[in-house]
């Protein structure tokens, strides 16, 4: 018998598609956006250290000075200023104590010398060098060069006194910001007496030897003149008359009358004073008066010896 066997016919299913967006692939978004985050927070991070770096080293470089040096040269009349810098140089000035400043340009230089002679005595060189950023540094510092030019004030006169090895040829001197005024030395030394005006004023006086080379001297002088005395007898020959003025005020008189000293403060400065002193008659009538003004200029000391008959 035929066996028939009955097969049966599969059962038609349908094939799902997976769906985007399943737990898989959102873990494998998520892993390459965190590597994503990562690098650029490691770039910005490398990226603002550098910045942070740059910046620190442009203020490091802003706030860099100029840097000052100051030596004698080989026979210490001079000193040799020298200034270095990492930037441009915008100017240095200098001056002696309180005298003018003197500017040098830097014109862009790194690098600037300059010497720098230095006035007799002891004096203070002041020293200012800018950049062109506006960075600044200043110095103070002494300097003594021996002494050529020396000045004496007597009353209102000055003597002005040099001595040098190499002969001089001429000097010239400068009240203020007058004319100069010219006189023919050579010689190597220096005697010469001027008229000072009154006051207070800024002397400049430099000479100048036979190779050119000049020696300067700036002071601040005060022309004051000395009081005058006069002494005469009245018409009977009885009194010294003495009369004693000084334009500038008086402070003193030192009398000595027949040997007895008398000191005499003048109050507030007066400009005349007049004494009457009696000759005796069988006594010695020596007088000696020296009067003193309010800037401590001394007379010429006067000296009398009389009698009612003999001046």
């Amino acid at each position: 018998m035929n066996q028939i066997l009955a097969t049966s016919n599969p059962t038609n299913k349908k094939t799902k598609n997976k769906r985007s967006g399943g737990p898989a692939d959102i873990k494998t978004i998520v892993r390459v956006f965190a590597i994503v985050m990562l690098v650029f927070g490691v770039f910005m991070i490398g990226t603002g250290s550098y910045a942070i770096y740059r910046d620190n080293e442009a203020n490091n470089s802003e706030i860099t000075k100029p840097v000052i040096t100051e030596k004698l040269n080989e026979d210490s009349t001079a000193v040799i200023l020298t200034v270095t810098h990492d930037k441009a140089i915008d100017r240095i000035e200098y001056s002696w104590n309180d005298n003018e400043v003197q500017t040098i340009t830097g014109n862009g230089r790194k690098y600037i010398e300059q010497e720098i002679e230095i006035p007799g005595g002891t004096n203070t060189l002041n020293v200012r060098a800018i950049d062109t950023q506006g960075q600044e540094i200043s110095t103070q510092r002494q300097f003594t060069a021996e002494e050529i030019i020396n000045l004496a004030v007597s009353g209102s006169k000055l003597k002005i006194t040099a001595e040098n090895e190499t002969e001089i040829a001429y000097m010239t001197y400068r009240w203020d910001d007058e004319e100069e005024q010219r006189i023919d030395i050579n010689a190597t030394t220096v005697d010469q007496e001027i008229d000072i005006p009154m006051g207070e004023h800024d002397l400049t006086v430099i000479l100048v030897d036979v190779n050119n080379e000049t020696i300067t001297k700036e002071q601040k002088v005060k022309g004051v003149t000395k009081p005058t005395i006069t002494v005469e007898k009245d018409d009977a020959g009885e009194y010294y008359l003495i009369t004693i003025t000084d334009e500038t005020g008086l402070d003193r008189v030192e009398l000595n009358i027949r040997g007895e000293e008398r000191n005499i403060t003048v109050e507030n400065g007066e400009k005349e004073l007049k004494y009457k002193i009696k000759i005796n008659d069988n006594d010695e009538n020596r007088l000696i008066i020296t009067a003193y003004n309010v800037d401590g200029i001394a007379s010429d000391t006067i000296k009398r010896m009389a009698d009612k008959t003999n001046s």
